[in-house]
């Protein structure tokens, strides 16, 4: 496994430019850029220049960070999907990221007496027509299960990947999304998985407050809350992943600590449960 840092970490609190440095001289070996620090990035830079800023610092680019919203498509929303793949093609050209993350609706966003098998069919369908987007930009679609969304656990996940059946697809994995849904009790789900259909891993861990006022603010650093962290990356091994496992801590409050302070205890805090 190598460690990776999400940069929609501290995402109001620092710039590309920053996480990437700052990452290279923590010790990460990748990162994941999400499509705000992108955008300000290029708003006074090119494209060739992010690439010769991830190669100067000797970073990777693992996946492009996220589209939103892929069911229930009105032809304009299905536009937008299509507009924001198009632009993380041209990001996977620039970091050399071939995987773009993608999520379902949020429940309550859901038409009104929507049933399950409408919900998987709906989403199957949606990740048949981003696969084909990904042959023609040149990324795989990672999709990923969270407990508040429309798929929110990770056997349903699973079993859309199966029956998509598509090489450009596959699955990210994050623990606390998986919490989310059922306080990590499919976790050891994870170990049926095919490895090679695990896109990228993500590590968190969920603050210790009651589980109903759980959102994603409160994720914090693995091993500072109430998720077995260690247990999570058991299941990973378990099943033969091998692949990059990204921090991602959505969390205002330790974003205020800033990048100077956050990247490097992010670093120290993954170590632990990764070597």
């Amino acid at each position: 496994m190598e460690l990776c840092y999400n940069l929609q970490t501290c995402s109001e609190t620092s710039t590309l430019e920053q996480d990437v440095r700052l990452c290279a001289e923590a010790g990460f070996s990748a990162v994941e850029i999400n499509f705000q620090k992108a955008r300000a990035y290029l708003e006074n830079h090119s494209l060739a220049d992010m690439s010769a800023l991830l190669e100067r610092h000797g970073l990777r680019c693992e996946t492009i960070n996220a589209i939103f919203s892929i069911n229930f498509c009105t032809a304009a929303q299905w536009e937008a999907v299509c507009e924001q793949f198009a632009f993380a093609g041209e990001l996977g050209k620039a970091t050399g990221a071939d995987r773009v993350i993608v999520l379902s609706n949020e429940r309550a966003d859901l038409p009104p007496r929507v049933t399950e098998k409408e919900i998987f069919d709906d989403t199957a369908a949606a990740l048949h027509r981003l696969a084909d987007l990904g042959k023609q930009h040149g990324m795989k679609v990672a999709f990923e299960p969270v407990g508040t969304m429309a798929i929110g656990d990770i056997e349903t996940a699973w079993r859309l990947v199966r029956q998509v059946d598509r090489p450009e697809v596959g699955l990210v994995v994050d623990d606390f999304n998986l919490y989310l849904w059922d306080v990590g009790a499919d976790f050891d789900y994870i170990r049926r998985l095919d490895p090679k259909k695990i896109f990228i891993a993500h590590i968190n861990d969920a603050e210790d407050i009651p589980f109903a006022m759980l959102d994603q603010t409160h994720r914090c650093m693995p091993g500072d809350g109430r998720i077995n962290v260690q247990h999570y990356i058991d299941c990973l091994r378990c099943c033969g992943y091998d692949g990059p496992v990204s921090i991602e801590v959505l969390n205002p409050k330790i974003w205020a600590k800033g990048p100077e302070a956050v990247i490097p205890e992010a670093y120290g805090k993954i170590s632990r449960f990764v070597f």
